[in-house]
Formats: C-alpha cells, structure tokens, sequence
C-alpha cells in the first residue's frame, strides 16, 4: 500500500498564486478560485484559508463589489 503525500502549505499557496498570475481570467470569485485549484491538485477544504493567506500577506487583493468579494492578483 503506498500513502499519497498531500501538497504541503507553501505549494498549495504557488499553487493558488498561480491561477492569479497565468489563469484563464484577470479577477475571480471564490467558487472559480476553488474549482481551478481543486482541478490543480488542492484539497477543497483548504483552498479558503491558503487563499485568505495570500490575501493577509498581500499577495493577492480582494475587492467587495456588492456581495461578492472579488480576488485578483496585485
């Protein structure tokens, strides 16, 4: 039986901060974020919080238009 390793925190946040640099779109919501790293190999339950982590250290910027919060590369 071989154990698959999971990413560790700091691919999971070049995973994220990828999407904002070379994805398909300039800006997105959270649902897009969430479907394009889980597609890249991020477990789900922690794509929130690794992309709020960016947010933090100001990797990436979030603007609330209306009620939606809208996250896009600096």
């Amino acid at each position: 039986m071989s154990k698959r390793k999971g990413m560790s925190l700091e691919e999971k946040r070049a995973t994220i901060l990828n999407i904002y640099h070379t994805g398909p779109g300039l800006v997105y919501n959270l649902k897009e974020i969430e479907n394009l790293a889980s597609k890249l190999g991020v477990v789900s339950q922690s794509i929130k919080d690794v992309n709020q982590g960016l947010v933090d250290d100001g990797l990436v910027e979030v603007e609330k238009i209306g009620s939606s919060n809208i996250f896009f590369g600096p």
